[in-house]
């Protein structure tokens, strides 16, 4: 019997083009997809409960593992069974479908080069800087792919940072955060090359914890506040033409630290793949069960304090536009452009469910699939490639709405993980209203807790008058000790600059309140109507507690001569943020039947009565 430490078998020979293993380094960003076989794991041990051995240093953690991404990997059934794994690789049978939007991967800045080499194999280079002349187009190479950071303002002013961070508890007391050092503590930066008009490459500044006294969590009152913006350019004139942004990814999270001699700080460095000798890009002495690791620490996530709302302060180069995407709940917006290519975004929000919908399963059993689009289907043709392994997709990519509802009959009516999450990110497809109504800096932010949602920010259906908006995730939570019958409730928020609002509807006033359309899959629909409230130059809603697993979200404003209702403030600032709009409850319909009895049943979370069963 192989011994604790020993690789299980089948090991991949080689990760499939464009894998990016769950794991720092490589592109996609935090969120992106991922699409690898299932990692080599350690034997004689369960992989991610406490005290399993961790890769490469010897640590052993006495914490479970801290992202959700890592568990599902562990939850293959091939990794839990290493003894039923075939002898060939291209014989594994499970594979895991996933959507996930938490943390996956630790934010550390670095750029690369890379060109190809010929079929399909990419040649790849780290660099110092975006100017780095080692990685200049006439080396040959074809893409510069910059991982800028988000710091702490304080230390590093030109560039995307954090300027506040301040607890709101239950009592509306406020304890605002101190920053206590950048982490990795040596984390070696870059400067970008951001201009006045807020064009360019973010420099590579690190993650900061923060410290929030009194937080009421746990003895540990520390956070890890940070994320990537990620941006591309191609050779244009002998040169790097304009950067592309790719991503905008930040994230708050509580945390607390276990020490060891162990572990060591993470870098990028470069390896020579084992397949076919190119060179590509790595991250050394990263620990998978950390959330984040440096030298002699690792981060886990904890539990947010309950009922604990965080107003964070942004600073984002404004050539991040548009609507922002969020894992918030009940969030408040305000948007403040600032000197030298930069806006100031405040967000007042607590915490949001993150549904994590996904399951393995046995290839031999499913059928040929049929995705809607090359979008939605791409990213599992490695899946049927005879490869196994697994693909978690970011909720929010183009496709990803479609390919979860072909997943959906197989995933069952549970979902895999739900964690608590405080995200924001940019939208990652472009909204077509946005060619009428053009947007200067960030307009808009929508919050969901769905498993899948729109990959654009709700569309104006000029037919009907109204934002439409799409979610998806499993109708129950985790399967957890043979049962669940709690059911997933979700919540949306939608917070729109005033600019954005009398664009799209041609009001010269801003309206009083909102009609929210809630159709479900099944073509049910309810109806609510919740008050508006506005400050400054923005306007909030909400709608709670509907059922998954696929509805359509309306947003219809009410034309009336009110005008929205104007939050009160003790502060004279046009960009206070508002307290977020209360809505009504939304009342949502079941069938329930015993025998030959069928009842109807309304509610905010209607159930069925003592002996029937929902139909």
């Amino acid at each position: 019997a192989p011994a604790v430490g020993d690789i299980c078998p089948p090991p991949p020979a080689s990760a499939p083009p464009g894998c990016t293993p769950p794991g720092p380094g490589g592109a996609p960003p935090p969120g992106g997809p991922i699409n690898c076989p299932p990692p080599p794991q350690p034997c004689g041990a369960l992989p991610g409960g406490a005290g399993a051995p961790m890769m490469g240093s010897g640590f052993q953690s006495k914490y479970p593992k801290s992202r959700s991404v890592d568990l599902f990997s562990d939850a293959s059934p091939q990794i839990q069974n290493p003894g039923s794994a075939p002898p060939n690789p291209s014989q594994i049978d499970y594979v895991g479908v996933g959507w996930d939007s938490s943390l996956r991967l630790q934010s550390i800045p670095y750029i690369k080069a890379e060109k190809n080499i010929g079929s399909g194999v990419r040649e790849e280079a780290l660099c110092s800087n975006p100017t780095d002349a080692a990685c200049h187009p006439s080396k040959g190479w074809t893409t510069l792919y910059v991982s800028g950071g988000i710091g702490n303002c304080a230390a590093s002013s030109n560039s995307a940072c954090v300027e506040s961070i301040t607890l709101i508890k239950p009592d509306k007391s406020e304890v605002v955060a101190k920053a206590l050092q950048k982490f990795p503590k040596e984390q070696i930066e870059f400067p970008g090359t951001i201009d006045s008009k807020g064009v360019g490459f973010a420099p590579g500044v690190a993650s900061w914890v923060w410290q929030i006294d009194g937080d009421g969590g746990s003895t540990s009152n520390e956070y890890l506040a940070g994320g990537v913006v990620i941006s591309t350019a191609r050779p244009m004139a002998g040169a790097w033409g304009a950067p592309e942004l790719i991503q905008f990814y930040f994230e708050l999270t509580p945390v607390l630290r276990e020490t060891s001699p162990l572990i060591k700080q993470p870098v990028p460095t470069t390896q020579k793949s084992p397949t076919n000798g190119a060179t590509e890009i790595t991250f050394a002495n990263s620990e998978s069960g950390c959330l984040a690791n440096d030298t002699g620490v690792c981060l886990h996530r904890r539990a947010f304090p309950a009922d604990s709302r965080y107003k964070v302060v942004l600073q984002i180069p404004r050539t991040i536009t548009g609507w922002l995407n969020g894992r918030l709940n009940s969030p408040s917006v305000s948007s403040t452009p600032l000197a030298g290519g930069f806006d100031r975004i405040t967000i007042e929000a607590g915490p949001s469910e993150n549904i994590f919908a996904g399951k393995w399963l046995k290839r031999s059993t499913l059928p040929a699939l049929k995705f809607p689009s090359e979008q939605s289907g791409r990213p599992y043709e490695q899946l049927f490639a005879g490869k196994g392994g697994m693909m978690v997709e970011d909720p929010g990519r183009d496709g990803t709405l479609d390919a979860y509802n072909v997943w959906a009959p197989y995933l069952g009516d549970y979902a895999f993980a739900i964690n608590q999450t405080w995200t924001v990110s940019n939208a990652l497809v472009a909204n077509p209203a946005e060619r009428r109504c053009p947007s200067k800096g960030v307009v808009g932010v929508v919050a969901t807790n769905a498993s899948a949602y729109s990959a654009t920010a709700p569309v104006y259906n000029s037919d009907t008058g109204t934002l439409d908006y799409k979610v998806a995730a499993p109708h129950f939570q985790p399967y957890i000790d043979g049962k669940s019958e709690k059911e997933n409730l979700g919540t949306y928020g939608l917070s729109m600059a005033s600019s954005q609002v009398k664009c799209l509807y041609g009001m010269d006033k801003l309206p009083s309140s909102a009609s929210i359309s809630i159709t479900s899959s099944d073509g049910k629909e309810n109806v609510s109507t919740v008050q508006l409230k506005s400050a400054g130059d923005w306007i909030y809603l909400e709608a709670k507690n509907f059922t998954f697993s696929a509805p359509t979200l309306k947003i219809k404003l009410n034309q009336s001569s009110a005008p929205a209702t104007t939050n009160q403030s003790s502060s004279s600032s046009s960009n206070q943020s508002a307290a977020p709009a209360k809505s009504a409850p939304v009342k949502m319909s079941i069938t329930c039947v015993k025998g030959k009895i069928t009842k109807k049943v309304t509610g905010t979370s209607p159930k069925c009565p003592a002996g029937f069963k929902k139909r």
